[in-house]
């Protein structure tokens, strides 16, 4: 059961109905319900849903090639050359048709890859800008997403149309889990 949210899942569906080009960077620590908060957007739209992992650059891209080939069935490509090519075919396939792809532990990538950061850079502003496309960016080093990806020295610098740190819940939001207890255990479970 999804619990809360609310401002944050709305923020997702705006920028979902649109029809134009939509970058969203969403950050914040571990734990927190970022991987959560992207899977239940997901239930209700048709996302290319990556969650990279701490792994070599070339098994991250083979499991990337695996989940567009499972979202775009039909076709035959096996694994990418490279990052670019990968993004290029995401690029043929945007039509009137909204495809969101969300990129989950982002950095898992970027750290034993860092050019994947020029790749996305030069892939949105030559591909994807004027394309019917939503990308989500995601990561828990927050740090890494606050230099790396929105830094003013990363190369996708200012390219983000929206950014959203995952903040914990507060007290009122926490509460809504533990419907069935006293106000004060409620209290005492928020710690």
């Amino acid at each position: 059961m999804f619990i809360g949210r609310e401002k944050e899942l709305s923020l997702l569906e705006t920028l979902h109905s649109s029809s134009k080009f939509a970058y969203l960077v969403l950050y914040g620590r571990r734990r927190i319900g970022k991987t959560s908060l992207l899977k239940e957007f997901s239930k209700s739209h048709s996302v290319i849903f990556y969650s990279a992992q701490a792994k070599n650059d070339s098994l991250n891209l083979a499991d990337f090639s695996k989940t567009l080939q499972m979202y775009f069935t039909g076709t035959t490509f096996g694994t990418f050359s490279d990052w670019q090519a990968a993004f290029t075919y995401i690029t043929s396939q945007v039509s009137e048709k909204r495809i969101t792809l969300i990129i989950d532990e982002f950095p898992f990538i970027a750290e034993v890859n860092p050019t994947i950061k020029s790749i996305l850079q030069h892939t949105i502003d030559h591909q994807w800008k004027e394309k019917n496309l939503f990308l989500i960016l995601c990561g828990s080093s927050v740090s890494f997403m606050e230099t790396e990806v929105m830094g003013s020295k990363s190369p996708l610098y200012g390219r983000s149309t929206s950014n959203l740190e995952l903040q914990s819940f507060d007290y009122l939001q926490s509460a809504a889990f533990f419907p069935n207890y006293s106000n004060e255990e409620k209290l005492l479970s928020y710690g």
